[in-house]
């Protein structure tokens, strides 16, 4: 009887552990249409997130760049590449790229960009260190817990209705 309990109580926690691993580690970055690097766009360039994630200023989603703001640059900058040239001949034949999302709240949680670059609060606090990304994966867990913590660390509301309308 012992023996079946502590066998069971091993096989608990080391299933508890692989769990505690897995929820802890970033999620890989899905697959997109265009190889995209945020390290050379963020990173190498310093271009800005709100230079392409314009909506973030204003909204309650960054939303993807329109191909438009791609194309403004990219009709000077890398037409030799082919992550370019495919992204060019999709503006050129009015076929936007369906990107692929990485972050998405469950739907009971409001969450605002708009809130959190007025307070100034760094991209980089949520998303992690996309300036040095290939491929932008889901950094934070962003479950309700590890958003209370930031709040508190920031002394921000901890309101239920600040986030849940």
């Amino acid at each position: 009887m012992k023996k079946a309990l502590a066998v069971a109580l091993a096989a608990a926690g080391a299933l508890a552990l692989v769990l505690a691993v897995a929820w802890a580690s970033p999620a890989a970055a899905p697959a997109q249409p265009v190889p995209y690097s945020h390290k050379v766009h963020a990173g190498d360039y310093q271009i800005g997130c709100l230079a392409c994630h314009v909506q973030a200023e204003r909204s309650p989603v960054a939303g993807i760049p329109s191909m438009q703001r791609c194309a403004g640059c990219h009709k000077f900058a890398g037409k030799d590449k082919p992550a370019v040239q495919a992204v060019m001949k999709a503006v050129e034949d009015e076929k936007p790229l369906e990107w692929v999302r990485v972050y998405r709240l469950p739907d009971h949680v409001y969450f605002t960009h708009e809130r959190h670059v007025a307070a100034k609060l760094a991209c980089q606090e949520c998303h992690g260190p996309v300036q040095a990304m290939e491929a932008v994966r889901q950094e934070a867990p962003l479950t309700m817990g590890w958003c209370l913590g930031c709040h508190e660390k920031k002394q921000a509301s901890r309101d239920c209705w600040t986030c849940h309308k």
